[in-house]
């Protein structure tokens, strides 16, 4: 079992119901808030101190579950999406629960993450997605160059983010569909991953300062490549 903590994240995860609960453990005065919820699930009440010891954070809300392993799901789940995600090389749970939270949100996209030097699904990051993980459809795979590989054989067209790319995003084509490939914090997509981008495109940036962090650049991103053109 893990555990998940954070009041949305729980109540994401009773009501997506992809993992099994084994018990959910509240401090008293969130009690009410969960039970109504819960359902046939156990819940019992913990103190602060309790709640801290058990998560290892001072972050849970007051609100922790036992879960089963977060369910990753095999990439050709993801081939029939509009839109795609790929993360390489994020590290920061952050980052990566913030970009799974608007990718779901944005444009229901699967999302796609290495198994090596890449943040896991972790109760860190379920909490920064505000429970996104419950519901989006996220691939863990040995090697993102192959499956840059079978997404292009499923139409998808590989659209990179870099500030030194070359086209502007406003200016990439109304692709049927897409996938997003964001770099790590610091190294920014991989050399050898780059072979596989059909095409780089920047943010334009006024000023002297050129770069985004890159959870708000996956925002502008699916933004203007799956919101703004569906919309229009």
């Amino acid at each position: 079992m893990e555990i998940i903590y954070g009041k949305n994240p729980v109540m994401e995860a009773l009501l997506s119901g992809r993992r099994d609960i084994q018990e959910i453990m509240t401090a008293r005065q969130c009690y009410d808030d969960i039970i109504g919820a819960a359902g046939k699930v156990p819940v019992q009440t913990l103190s602060r101190k309790e709640l801290d010891k058990f998560s290892k954070t001072e972050y849970h809300q007051g609100i922790i579950a036992k879960v089963s392993p977060y369910p990753y799901v095999a990439l050709a789940e993801l081939v029939d999406k509009r839109v795609v995600v790929l993360l390489d090389s994020i590290e920061d749970p952050q980052n990566t629960g913030s970009i799974i939270r608007t990718a779901y949100g944005l444009a229901d996209a699967g999302i796609v993450i290495p198994e090596d030097r890449a943040a896991q699904i972790t109760p860190a990051v379920v909490k920064a997605s505000a429970g996104a993980t419950e519901h989006a459809l996220i691939a863990r795979v040995k090697n993102l160059r192959m499956a840059c590989k079978e997404l292009k054989k499923n139409g998808f067209w590989i659209i990179g983010l870099n500030a030194q790319g070359p086209v502007p995003i406003s200016e990439v084509p109304a692709y049927d569909k897409i996938a997003l490939m964001l770099g790590g914090e610091n190294s920014g997509i991989r050399h050898g991953l780059e072979k596989e981008v059909d095409l780089m495109a920047h943010i334009p940036m006024t000023g002297s300062f050129n770069s985004l962090n890159v959870s708000q650049s996956a925002t502008i991103g699916l933004y203007e490549l799956a919101v703004r053109r569906t919309a229009s």
